[in-house]
């Protein structure tokens, strides 16, 4: 099913004395972009979750935030960061010495600077918290599936309302363009008559530099191909898989062929009807960036 990239989804699962919050939040994104905070602060859980976002989730910017609680006070430890630690003091030491300050540098000073001291799970609890921490994101990420599930229907279904407009638009400009073809040769035959009254000229090749001219402007290519594109657009909106890249795709050779009818007919009502088909798939190209 087509869906939205933007979203928000929450999961909440709580156990005894562990209790795992995990909120994800989706936005445009040409490829699928994850970032994790993760308060376990360990490397293969955030391997894990990232596997687990990838099978469900194929385009968009993911922030995706994991907070676990333990509450049992054996299974953390603290970390001192000494590189840190050891930067601080030397930076003590250089205003001590410059501002020449009088007070002494002890522990006192330097226990204020919190970020010496990191509060990690022990390595082999993060693995039996994985159970707890796979089910929150799970639940998460069903909750944000189907919030972008529901904006993809009303997503498509605008989508579908100017699809079925332009292809009406462009029924009209296959009209014109029949009677623009008959009107430029006639036109055209009646002015190199008008200018060659009296003289003896070749009728037939008359006609044919009148087939040629004609011809040059014939659009009649364009408009197939564009109405086949379009067949494809709608078939893309009924899929089941991810299509925002083909959108994008089909989009730019729609815009390419119009812009070639534009070009090439010298009709005033194709004109009028060229702008409005741009106009309605400038707003399909915005509505498909937000599409998985």
């Amino acid at each position: 099913m087509i869906k939205s990239m933007t979203g928000y989804g929450v999961g909440k699962i709580k156990r005894r004395d562990q209790e795992c919050l995990v909120e994800i939040k989706t936005l445009n994104n040409k490829y699928c972009d994850i970032m994790i905070k993760n308060s376990m602060q360990s490397l293969e859980i955030e391997q894990k979750i990232e596997k687990l976002i990838k099978e469900k989730i194929f385009r968009g910017k993911v922030n995706i935030l994991i907070k676990v609680e333990s509450y049992a006070s054996e299974k953390e430890k603290v970390i001192l960061n000494e590189n840190l630690f050891n930067s601080y003091c030397e930076a003590l030491k250089i205003l001590k010495e410059k501002y020449k300050f009088k007070d002494e540098i002890n522990i006192d000073s330097i226990i204020k600077f919190k970020d010496i001291f990191q509060v990690v799970k022990k390595e082999e609890e993060t693995g039996k918290m994985w159970p707890l921490i796979e089910e929150a994101v799970n639940k998460a990420l069903d909750s944000l599936l189907e919030m972008r599930e529901r904006e993809g229907k009303i997503l498509i279904n605008d989508i579908k309302k100017r699809i079925k407009k332009i292809t009406k638009l462009m029924d009209k400009i296959e009209k014109y363009s029949k009677l623009s073809l008959l009107e430029y040769k006639g036109n055209f035959l009646n002015k190199l008559k008008e200018l060659t009254n009296g003289l003896n000229v070749d009728e037939g090749r008359i006609e044919l530099e009148a087939a040629i001219f004609a011809g040059k402007s014939d659009i009649t290519e364009e408009i197939i191909r564009t109405k086949s594109h379009l067949i494809q657009f709608n078939d893309l909106l009924n899929s089941m898989e991810s299509a925002g890249r083909k959108m994008d795709f089909l989009i730019q050779e729609i815009n390419r062929e119009i812009n070639t009818i534009g070009s090439k007919n010298n009709n005033l009502k194709i004109t009028s009807l060229v702008i409005l088909v741009k106009s309605e798939l400038e707003k399909i190209r915005e509505q498909a960036r937000n599409i998985e």
